[in-house]
């Protein structure tokens, strides 16, 4: 599940660039239309995360033992990364869709 997020991203970045490249040599309407291939790939990186991070939540606390010792449910530093860039991605394919052939 980790890669997968990971691998959302750079699918929705490529994406966008072949839009852009597509937008500039033929039709600046194709990098509109690879704007909603950028919001797919980034809603389905997001949905990974957050189905891996509630993944890791549930199985730390089920090793709760009976004292209560809870375990460090934080979740790391390069998962926080991953969320801000899911985040930025959907931002800018949502703009990319909407307004692409209008930005070239």
């Amino acid at each position: 599940m980790k890669k997968k997020s990971g691998l959302l991203l750079i699918v929705a970045w490529s994406a966008g660039i072949i839009g852009l490249i597509l937008g500039i040599w033929l039709d600046p309407v194709w990098f509109a239309r690879f704007g909603s291939l950028i919001v797919l790939f980034a809603v389905m990186g997001e949905y990974s995360l957050l189905h891996g991070e509630l993944n890791r939540l549930y199985d730390r606390l089920e090793k709760v033992d009976a004292d209560m010792d809870m375990p460090d449910l934080t979740p790391s530093k390069w998962h926080l990364k991953k969320v801000w860039m899911s985040h930025v991605t959907l931002v800018a394919g949502t703009l990319i869709w909407g307004f692409g052939d209008l930005l070239l």
